[in-house]
């Protein structure tokens, strides 16, 4: 059997990927996926002390994406790329850690196809950080504005690796979800 049809919604933090993919799974009539995030004991930790937690996170990212991403065998949409991991990796790591983070990488996840679709959901930095402000996820409450800055440099050069297609959709304040989730699958149907 070959590799099934993976869209992937990627973006940052508060950006609306894991409600789009959520709606895009519904109208697409395939498997919705989520990014198992909880399953990074880390994670608490990271956001309150970068420095000192970066190296495991990291390293707990990609072997959770592996193991998740490794076991699709249907039609999906997942609200992250499995490159999503070097865009953090690039970003966090340095020296020794970026370069066994990075062996991990192309023994795990590096060795699987890349989604065949991945769409960027693009929303300014300050409606960003107003939607971290008022989401339910505790870690994120104290995002620290440089740091989401310097987050989106780091998609935007790795921007053509998060999937064999790669789009872009603008996302305004305004927009509801259902108008960015058709957004998202008139991209897609636009790429096929």
């Amino acid at each position: 059997m070959g590799t099934p049809l993976i869209v992937s919604l990627e973006g940052l933090p508060g950006s609306g990927k894991t409600t789009t993919a959520k709606l895009l799974a519904g109208l697409e009539g395939m498997t919705y996926v989520h990014e198992r995030s909880e399953d990074v004991p880390f994670l608490d930790a990271f956001y309150s002390d970068v420095e000192r937690y970066k190296f495991e996170t990291e390293l707990c990212f990609v072997l959770v994406h592996y193991h998740q991403y490794r076991k699709l065998r249907e039609p999906a949409v997942l609200d992250y790329s499995p490159v999503k991991d070097l865009v953090f990796a690039d970003l966090n790591l340095d020296g020794h850690d970026k370069d066994l983070f990075e062996a991990v990488y192309v023994r795990t996840l590096g060795s699987l196809p890349r989604p065949r679709h991945a769409v960027f959901l693009d929303l300014d930095c300050d409606h960003i950080l107003d939607r971290i402000a008022a989401g339910g996820r505790e870690y994120e409450r104290d995002f620290d504005p440089d740091y989401l800055a310097r987050l989106g440099e780091a998609y935007e050069r790795r921007f053509n690796e998060l999937g064999d297609r790669v789009s872009r959709v603008a996302v305004k304040p305004s927009d509801s979800a259902a108008a960015v989730a058709l957004a998202v699958q008139r991209t897609l149907q636009g790429a096929r």
